[in-house]
């Protein structure tokens, strides 16, 4: 064998590897995709069929409340109302409607996400949502703020219109005394939006055929370096 020849096959043999454990890194990365998000779907399940808990300006402790069913007595903060941007709906763009509701005997809030709204034929006009007055009662299924958001700039709310819900955010721009999750509206008036909120299907399911995807992947290079290999 020519050393010529040697350092072909050398070089494709780093190549190849290189290739499997590319493979292999993306299909643990979506196995472990599909376990997280897996558990917090069983999480989720489980919260719509569990005893709901009766929010309380006391409540503080994010990991007692998340991903709980529950109950919020208190009146509507209309004025505070906003708009999460970009949410599409049955492939209809649109807002989700975001109102702070005021505990009640208290100042402390719980902002409620009322559900899905289509967007007005301008952007620059808001959309009209009928909030009623006095105090109510308020059902649904406790959700952590957004965390972990990639933007290449901050954006800054135009007026009701928000990009995006942070607690520290939220708690900073609203003045507002918030407890720590929000409370996606599951019933209620009929206030003509739409709550769907989510798919009774598994999301975990996918991304497990991702990882089989990429162990094919990496069982074809291996395959063609053996081939490569013994070619002359």
């Amino acid at each position: 064998m020519s050393i010529s020849l040697f350092k072909r096959r050398t070089l494709r043999l780093l190549l190849v590897s290189l290739l499997v454990i590319s493979c292999l890194a993306m299909a643990r990365f979506q196995w472990w995709r599909a376990e997280t998000r897996g558990q917090r779907f069983e999480r989720e399940q489980a919260a719509m069929i569990a005893t709901p808990i009766a929010l309380s300006a006391q409540q503080r402790q994010r990991d007692e409340l998340i991903d709980r069913p529950a109950t919020a007595r208190g009146h509507w903060l209309a004025d505070k109302t906003l708009f999460l941007d970009n949410k599409i709906y049955r492939s209809r763009p649109g807002y989700h409607v975001l109102t702070p509701l005021q505990l009640s005997g208290s100042d402390a809030v719980i902002l409620v996400n009322r559900g899905w709204i289509g967007a007005p034929r301008l952007r620059s006009d808001s959309p009209s949502v009928a909030t009623p007055a006095g105090e109510i009662e308020v059902s649904g299924v406790t959700r952590n703020f957004e965390t972990r958001i990639f933007e290449l700039q901050e954006s800054e709310p135009e007026g009701p219109l928000w990009q995006h819900i942070r607690e520290a955010d939220y708690r900073q721009r609203s003045g507002l005394e918030a407890l720590p999750v929000i409370l996606l509206q599951t019933t209620g008036e009929s206030d003509g939006l739409a709550r769907d909120w989510g798919s009774a299907d598994n999301p975990g399911t996918k991304h497990y055929g991702y990882a089989t995807m990429w162990l094919v992947f990496a069982l074809m290079a291996v395959a063609y370096g053996l081939f490569a290999w013994q070619k002359k």
